[in-house]
């Protein structure tokens, strides 16, 4: 009888200890339950962020590229302005030319007339 209350005693002696490891482990898996819980948290979080990133990278591509665009026809229309102002500077040079050399013709003109003029009223 002794025998089997002493083998008894062991097992219950066990039992706590099988009782108690059961306690640790929950302890350990409630432990990692939280951590993994944290960590997806922070996942989300890094994901979420990632994407705002990418949504922002996007949008100053799109951004990037309609400047780049718009910097091309502006760039085409200032050459286009710069070859009509060539255009026209080169226009105007010939027709100041050509107001040059009638403004000449007409002084000579006049001065012809002016001589002609006094010779006439020093014959008369």
């Amino acid at each position: 009888m002794n025998e089997v209350k002493v083998i008894t005693e062991v097992w219950k002696g066990k039992m706590y200890l099988l009782a108690s490891e059961k306690e640790t482990a929950k302890a350990k898996l409630t432990s990692v339950e939280n951590q993994l819980r944290v960590a997806n948290d922070k996942d989300d979080k890094w994901s979420q962020l990632n994407d705002n990133l990418r949504a922002q990278l996007s949008s100053t591509v799109t951004e990037w590229d309609a400047l780049g665009k718009k910097y091309e026809a502006l760039k085409s229309k200032l050459d286009t302005t710069s070859a009509d102002a060539e255009e026209m500077v080169a226009q105007y040079r010939a027709d100041v030319e050509a107001a040059k050399t009638r403004l000449k013709t007409k002084a000579e003109y006049v001065k012809r007339l002016s001589q002609r003029e006094t010779l006439e009223e020093i014959h008369a």
